[in-house]
C-alpha cells in the first residue's frame, strides 16, 4: 500500500529526532513513505540504531543565535546551503505533508515545503515553544503540543494537544524490573551526554554504605573523554558498571532499571513515562528558556520522580536520595506507576492522523495539487 509521502524534519538532538522516529513508525503503518531531514548530529545519533523506520536526508544547519559575528555568518551560510538542498529534493520528490519537530535543521525543510504549497504542521516537545518552531508556527496548518499549558504560543495558531510521541518499544513491558539480583541504577545524559553526571554520580556512589553498595549495578552514559576515568573509579569502588557514550536499546535498559538519573529533555521525560521508570531528574540549567526544568516539574508533580537543581545538588545529597529510594522498594513501585500518568501512547498515531487529515483537506481544496 502506498498512500503518498509524508516528510519529517528534526534538529540534531535526541529530543527532536526520537519523537520524529515515533511518528515515522505510525506514518509507515498507514502506508505512507517517510523521509527524515536532519543534520550531521542527528545522523550520528541514528547511526547507532538498528532498523530505522525512516530514510534520511542530511542537510547543513546551525543556530544563527550563536555568539560572535563569524559564528553567526557560518551558521547563516549553513542554513542557506541546507535550504538549497531542500529546494532541489522537495521540488523533485514533493511530499503530501511536511512535519517539523523543532531545532534549526527543521527550519529550511518547512519553509521550502510551504513555498511549494505543501501543508506544514509542527510538533513541539517542550512546555515552552522553541525558537525554530515559533518562527514557522504561523505558517503551519496545525501546531501539535506535548503539554496542555505550553507557553510562548503566537496568536492565531491552531493547536492540538497530542502528547509526546514515543517509539512503541517503550510501551512493551517485559517485566524485567525487580527480577534481577542487583539494584540497577541507570544514568542518562541525553544525546549529548552530561559531563556533570560523570563526576557527581561516582562521588555520590562512593558515599553509599557498603551493604547497599554491593547490591548496585550501574549503566551510565558518559562523554567519550570520561569513560576510562569512570570505569577505573567504579572498579575501585567494587561496582559492576557498564559505561558507554550511547546505549542503542534504551527501551530494554529502562525496563530493567530500578532507578534512573536523567536529564529532563522532553523526549527523556516521555520515555521515562512510557516505561514507568522512577527517576531523579537533573535539568540542564542552560537549556533554552529553562524548558528542562518545566518538563521535570511535570514529572515531579505527578509523583514519578524528583527534580534536582544542577547548581546546588551535592554528592552527599544525591547519595542520600539514592539510598532512601533503594531502601524503599514499595515507594519506587508507586513512583513507577505515577510516572505513567504522563505517558501518551496514542501521541504518534494522533500526529499521523493530523497529517493525514491535512492531505485529505488539501486534496479536496486542490484536487491533484500534490502527486
Amino acid at each position: 500500500m502506498n498512500n503518498g509521502k509524508i516528510y519529517l524534519a528534526a534538529g540534531g538532538t535526541g529530543g527532536h529526532v526520537f519523537p520524529a522516529l515515533a511518528v515515522a513508525e505510525a506514518i509507515n503503518a498507514k502506508g505512507y513513505q517517510s523521509v527524515l531531514f536532519t543534520d550531521q548530529r542527528g545522523a550520528k545519533i541514528l547511526a547507532d540504531m538498528d532498523k530505522l523506520p525512516v530514510s534520511m536526508k542530511v542537510i547543513s544547519a546551525a543556530s544563527p543565535f550563536q555568539s560572535g559575528l563569524l559564528r553567526q555568518i557560518i551558521a547563516v551560510t549553513k542554513l542557506g546551503l541546507g535550504t538549497l538542498s531542500c529546494l532541489w529534493y522537495i521540488a523533485t520528490k514533493r511530499p503530501n505533508v511536511m512535519i517539523g519537530f523543532g531545532g534549526y535543521p527543521s527550519f529550511a525543510p518547512l519553509i521550502v515545503a510551504d513555498l511549494f504549497n505543501v501543508p506544514v504542521m509542527v510538533h513541539e516537545q517542550n512546555a515552552f515553544l522553541g525558537r525554530a518552531n515559533y518562527a514557522i508556527a504561523t505558517r503551519a496548518k496545525v501546531l501539535a503540543l506535548s503539554w496542555p499549558q505550553t507557553k510562548n504560543l503566537p496568536d492565531g495558531v491552531q493547536t492540538r494537544v497530542t502528547g509526546m510521541p514515543v517509539r512503541t518499544a517503550f510501551f512493551v513491558k517485559k517485566s524485567l524490573r525487580c527480577k534481577h539480583e542487583k539494584l540497577v541504577l541507570t544514568v542518562l545524559g541525553g544525546s549529548q551526554g552530561a559531563s556533570i553526571l560523570g563526576n557527581l554520580v561516582p562521588d555520590a556512589i562512593a558515599m553509599i554504605e557498603a551493604p547497599l553498595l554491593s547490591k548496585i549495578k550501574i549503566y551510565q552514559q558518559a562523554r567519550s573523554e570520561q569513560i576510562d576515568q569512570l570505569r577505573a573509579r567504579y572498579k575501585e569502588l567494587g561496582i559492576n558498571a557498564v559505561i558507554k557514550p550511547f546505549f542503542a536499546n534504551i527501551p530494554d535498559l529502562l525496563e530493567k532499571s530500578d532507578l534512573v538519573i536523567s536529564r529532563s529533555g522532553a523526549s527523556s521525560i516521555a520515555e521515562l513515562a512510557a516505561s514507568g521508570s522512577p527517576s531523579l531528574m537533573l535539568p540542564l540549567s542552560i537549556a533554552m528558556d529553562n524548558h528542562q526544568k518545566a518538563n521535570a516539574t511535570q514529572m515531579e508533580q505527578v509523583g514519578g520522580g524528583y527534580c534536582l537543581d544542577e547548581a546546588t545538588v551535592s554528592p552527599a545529597f544525591l547519595a542520600t536520595r539514592i539510598m532512601q529510594l533503594f531502601e524503599a522498594p514499595e515507594h519506587l513501585r508507586v513512583m513507577a506507576k505515577n510516572a505513567t500518568a504522563l505517558a501518551s501512547p496514542a501521541a504518534a498515531n494522533d500526529i499521523a492522523d493530523l497529517a493525514e487529515s491535512l492531505i485529505i483537506k488539501q486534496n479536496l481544496t486542490h484536487p491533484g495539487a500534490i502527486t
